[in-house]
């Protein structure tokens, strides 16, 4: 593999994906509910209850190709997870799973010569197994763990994610939350949740854990949001007229919510600027979704880059933040 580009940036790119072999069925098993189909437009689409909930991208572990793009976009390091892929769905299965693909991915760091670093994926249902694969991912170079807005059926507040959220706390990690398909998600949906619906659950499960007072008793936790956190910026006002009602959530959901930080997916330059007004340039990292949007390395730097920021807020949002966070 080529190494780092001497005329590579510092930049860091904490959303993007690879999905070792096998890693799917894996975790959906013989689950009659899911289906994994070619598509037609090449790689692989899956499917629950006739809806489909996600791609996998054809060639998208062709890691010279990735290596290729990311040099001529200047991007040093780029962070990788299973993004939507639901560990809980894998029931008895998500040890063995969740061992394989940390491995896996601990491979690909090794191989391409410090280009990527991942988030481990963990089982969630025993303490001890959680806590035991969370050491041996973070042995491998881990640097934070990768989570969906629902695990198995649970939503991120519920009593089963306490000691992950209370270890998370402890050790200061980075989790990355990727929003997934929920549980109640309509049946035969063509794709369309996929790309509107999946905002709307980033936003629910950073509000679940803010009202459910989750980040009042676990402030060490830092996470990360994806796609701008969906709908959030749009939404913190409402939230702030509502919150006195939840005894556990302590003070104003804004100001948690400016704690969080918010990764970059997206191309659109208003979008871009109500996330920076709402939580500062502080508080976003650049991500691109590779390899899910063609070109997304391209288009999102150009669309930060044609924002009127400071040049100090540019830098931070495609390298300092991230570093600060431990991320390169």
């Amino acid at each position: 593999m080529s190494d780092r580009s001497r005329d590579s940036a510092d930049i860091v790119d904490v959303h993007a994906h690879v999905y070792p072999q096998g890693c799917v069925r894996d975790i959906i098993g013989s689950r009659t509910e899911f289906g994994l189909i070619e598509s037609r437009r090449g790689g692989l689409q899956l499917t629950y209850r006739g809806s489909h909930i996600m791609s996998i991208p054809p060639a998208q572990d062709d890691l010279g190709a990735r290596l290729a793009k990311m040099d001529e976009a200047g991007i040093a390091i780029q962070v990788l997870s299973i993004g939507a892929l639901n560990i809980g769905w894998a029931g008895g299965r998500a040890v063995s799973a969740a061992r394989s693909i940390n491995n896996a991915l601990a491979e690909v760091c090794r191989q391409t010569m410090n280009r990527f670093r991942f988030v481990a994926t963990l089982p969630f249902e025993s303490r001890a197994e959680m806590v035991k694969e969370l050491e041996r991912a973070l042995s491998l170079g881990a640097v934070g763990v990768g989570i969906t807005t629902t695990v198995g059926d649970s939503s991120l507040d519920s009593p089963k994610l306490t000691d992950f959220w209370r270890e998370a706390s402890e050790r200061n990690l980075v989790v990355l939350v990727h929003p997934t398909y929920p549980p109640n998600g309509p049946s035969g949906d063509q794709g369309q949740f996929l790309t509107a619906g999946y905002l709307g659950e980033t936003a629910m499960a950073a509000t679940r854990l803010v009202l459910a007072g989750v980040l009042e008793e676990c402030p060490g936790v830092r996470l990360v949001w994806s796609h701008l956190g969906g709908t959030l910026a749009m939404m913190v006002d409402r939230l702030d007229r509502a919150y006195k009602r939840y005894e556990r959530c302590r003070r104003a959901p804004s100001s948690y919510l400016r704690e969080c930080f918010y990764d970059t997916a997206c191309t659109h330059g208003p979008a871009l600027d109500c996330a920076r007004a709402t939580f500062g340039a502080g508080a976003l990292l650049f991500g691109t979704d590779e390899p899910h949007v063609p070109d997304a390395s391209r288009d999102v730097l150009a669309a930060l880059r044609a924002r009127p920021w400071p040049t100090s807020d540019l830098e931070a949002v495609l390298t300092g933040n991230a570093q600060r966070l431990g991320l390169s």
